[in-house]
């Protein structure tokens, strides 16, 4: 990139280029037939270009005042583009056009820069597309992405920061605690989602330790293979078994309570009405204190139907008798 002193010599540069200086021919006059074509007699004094013209060499041995021109327009001499697109414009193959080290912006060419790159204007930083909205800005004299945006490939483009559940392509546009990029943002392991921030929230590891949402507890919630949904809860500040659950397992998980007689799933979950540890036997929750005990729920089919036989024969019989 050009140093600072080549950019004030151009902005110099491009302010003459657009003064009358520029447009003066050099010829003494009195009046205007005096003066080369396309110029005028200024003050009976010297020969100045019309608007739209600058002084140049026509050829190798004559000057003379050349119509200015923008881009894609043909052109004789550098200044013609010059006068209209900036000192980084030229004539290349009798067409103005801007130099391969710039680009053309609001009709004017602007020396690129990326991201990283020194810069003068905002139009200097050029990421190869004119978009609808500005991507990169000049910031304290070097080209920098946009709030919420960062760069990529060699400051050539920005992009857009993603938040959770957003498409990504790498770690870097996950923008937050905890994520990673998996084809969208999503939380790390012992990471979880909490849907009113949009963010990712460490997970509690212990009962008891700190947090400030309920999610941080719901891996203290049963365990990953059999798990008890709103058991933990987060309760002044530290991971707690809610009101309607217990602590048991080593390590600690909260479960909710299952008395004796209900469904179960797991040892864990099952408590007499006195709180004391019971047990799942298939499928329902018993205790060896238990009244009812464990037998009249591991087979309540076939402890149910005896008496209920018996007693359709008794009934029977009674008839016959008659």
């Amino acid at each position: 990139m050009a140093g600072w002193g080549l950019w004030i010599f151009a902005l110099f540069g491009l302010a003459l280029a657009q003064g009358p200086e520029k447009r003066r021919t050099g010829n003494v006059c009195h009046a205007d037939m005096d003066c080369p074509d396309n110029a005028f007699c200024r003050q009976s004094s010297y020969c100045v270009c019309k608007d739209g013209f600058v002084y140049a060499a026509v050829n190798s041995t004559h000057k003379g005042c050349l119509k200015e021109a923008r881009m894609g327009e043909e052109c004789v001499q550098h200044i013609q583009c010059h006068s209209t697109m900036g000192v980084h414009s030229e004539c290349a193959d009798s067409v103005c056009a801007c130099a391969p080290n710039a680009h053309l912006e609001d009709d004017r060419c602007y020396e690129t820069a990326v991201i990283g790159e020194r810069c003068v204007v905002d139009q200097n930083c050029f990421l190869g597309e004119h978009g609808t909205e500005r991507q990169a800005f000049c910031v304290r004299g070097y080209c920098t992405c946009q709030l919420q945006y960062s760069p990529r490939d060699n400051g050539t483009r920005c992009v857009r920061d993603a938040t959770l559940g957003e498409e990504c392509e790498d770690e870097l546009q996950c923008a937050g605690a905890g994520l990673q990029c998996r084809g969208t943002c999503r939380c790390r392991d012992n990471w979880v989602a909490h849907q009113e921030t949009n963010s990712c929230v460490e997970s509690v590891k212990a009962l008891n330790d700190p947090c400030v949402y309920d999610v941080q507890c719901d891996s203290l919630s049963g365990t990953k293979d059999a798990r008890s949904p709103g058991a933990a809860l987060c309760l002044g500040g530290a991971c707690t078994c809610a009101y309607s659950a217990h602590a048991a397992g080593t390590p600690q998980h909260c479960w909710h309570r299952r008395r004796p007689g209900q469904e179960c799933r797991r040892d864990e979950e099952c408590v007499s009405e006195e709180d004391e540890p019971g047990y799942c036997l298939s499928g329902r929750c018993t205790c060896k204190t238990c009244s009812p005990d464990a037998r009249d729920f591991g087979s309540g089919a076939a402890t149910i139907r005896p008496p209920y036989l018996a007693t359709a024969v008794l009934f029977v019989a009674a008839i016959l008798r008659h």
